[in-house]
């Protein structure tokens, strides 16, 4: 037995285990391509904010109240008709109610009962009423009675220059003002234009005398029966109105320099018997005018085609040429007044808002009354109503100037050149009435145009003996 076979085997054992040590790397299958799939993935993770962080926030401050109105806490109490508390008056005053802090109180009573009750609360020197309309027919009175609450300690130079020239007339008497300008309208002269084209004329009447021939012209072409529409019943202020128009445009003056009644001479008799002619000699003015009364009346004659020239307050075209409310629109027309020889002249009817003397509250009333006929008022008023401004600033507001074109404000403002006023007296409500009845005393040939106004004149004077001239 051979006993080296273990050595053999082992020795074996060995090659193999070096041979498989050194033997090349077996080669690997190969590996597939593998797809490509694009897709979007959204990552989602939680972030833990540090504590140290400041995060920013925008806060919207808490607004602070507005400060209290001026005169919070203060009543005032005004007095009117019904027809002045229209839709845009009511409006306006509580528009100055916001404004002021004012609390209105408003006495609304009948036309005629305004001034009795004003009047007795104010000679009785109550504090009734704070806030009244005055009208330059009663200035002087109201002012003589120490009624009327002077401002001029409020007036600045610059309220004072912005108040076209007739307005201020119906605020200031003997140095004092007693109001700011409110409705601070004239008459305008409305013709119709296409009665007038009918009749072969391209142009309104220029003068009194054109006016009569282009009336009888009218009349006897059939086109309108009464050309010329006056409203002048017993008793009504209108007369005095048109009495005083006519004296100035044909050059006349109704007193002296010394404040003497002169007006039963020369243009003051020319006056009325004008007015005498046109109605009776003419026949171009209807003598129904003897129980007419009242602006909206002679309007509306006008826009029933039976009429061809009216004088009317206010802006009348806006009304007039609205096809909405009027089936003639677009036919009239403002012209400058006829001419007597002394001018073109209309009247002027300004009004004011005033504080009595017996308020409570000067400060509070004068802030409403600011608020209501100051240039901002005024403009609410006209935008709104067609309410004439007294401001200039206001008349050339763009707005206004605009609105005032379609209402003929071109010519409008030619005739604020020619108003006249009527007389500011302390009797000026008796002597009116005196002008009133000698007017109908001739008209009605009850009496002569010279012994009417000879009459007139005495009344006057027994006023001016009373009163005072």
């Amino acid at each position: 037995m051979n006993h080296n076979w273990p050595r053999l085997l082992l020795g074996l054992l060995f090659v193999s285990l070096v041979l498989v040590a050194c033997a090349p790397p077996a080669t690997p299958a190969p590996t597939p391509t593998p797809q490509i799939v694009e897709r979007t993935v959204v990552v989602r993770e939680t972030v833990v904010v540090p504590a140290t962080v400041v995060v920013e926030k925008v806060v919207t401050p808490t607004p602070e109240p507005p400060p209290p109105a001026p005169f919070a806490g203060v009543t005032l109490t005004l007095i009117d008709n019904p027809e002045g508390q229209s839709d845009s008056m009511i409006a306006l005053q509580n528009r100055c109610q916001e404004k002021t802090g004012v609390q209105l109180k408003v006495e609304v009573v009948p036309h005629e009962e305004v001034n009795t009750k004003l009047e007795a609360a104010l000679a009785a020197k109550a504090s009734t009423y704070d806030l009244f309309a005055i009208d330059i027919i009663d200035l002087a009175k109201y002012a003589a009675a120490g009624w009327v609450l002077p401002l001029n300690a409020y007036i600045t130079p610059e309220i004072e220059a912005d108040i076209l020239p007739f307005a201020r007339q119906g605020v200031v008497y003997q140095g004092q003002w007693l109001g700011l300008p409110w409705k601070a309208e004239w008459m305008s002269f409305v013709y119709n234009k296409k009665m007038l084209e009918d009749a072969g004329y391209d142009h309104p009447p220029r003068s009194w005398d054109e006016l009569i021939e282009m009336s009888l012209a009218l009349k006897q072409k059939g086109i309108v029966e009464y050309p010329m529409i006056f409203s002048w019943a017993a008793g009504y202020e209108q007369i005095t109105v048109d009495y005083v128009m006519l004296v100035s445009s044909l050059g006349g003056q109704l007193f002296d320099k010394d404040g003497q009644p002169i007006f039963n001479q020369g243009e003051g008799v020319r006056a009325l018997q004008l007015m005498y002619d046109m109605m009776n000699k003419h026949e171009i003015v209807d003598k129904a005018a003897l129980t007419i009364r009242g602006g909206g009346t002679r309007r509306d004659i006008a826009l029933a085609g039976q009429g061809a020239f009216v004088f009317l307050w206010g802006t009348p075209l806006l009304v007039m040429n609205d096809p909405a409310k009027s089936e003639r629109a677009g036919q009239f027309a403002i012209a400058l007044a006829p001419n007597g020889g002394g001018g073109p002249y209309s009247v002027a009817g300004p009004m004011g808002w005033s504080v009595t003397a017996y308020t409570r509250h000067p400060d509070a009333a004068w802030a409403f009354v600011q608020c209501l006929a100051g240039p901002e008022g005024e403009k609410f008023m006209f935008l709104n109503e067609g309410a004439p401004p007294g401001w200039k600033s206001v008349i050339n507001d763009p707005e206004v100037a605009v609105k005032l074109k379609e209402a003929g404000g071109d010519v409008m403002a030619q005739q604020a050149l020619f108003l006249a006023v009527r007389p500011a007296l302390p009797y000026y409500a008796e002597w009116s009435a005196a002008i009133q009845e000698a007017v109908h005393f001739a008209l009605t040939d009850q009496k002569t145009v010279q012994q009417a106004l000879d009459d007139a004149v005495a009344i006057t004077r027994e006023l001016q003996a009373k009163y005072g001239p």
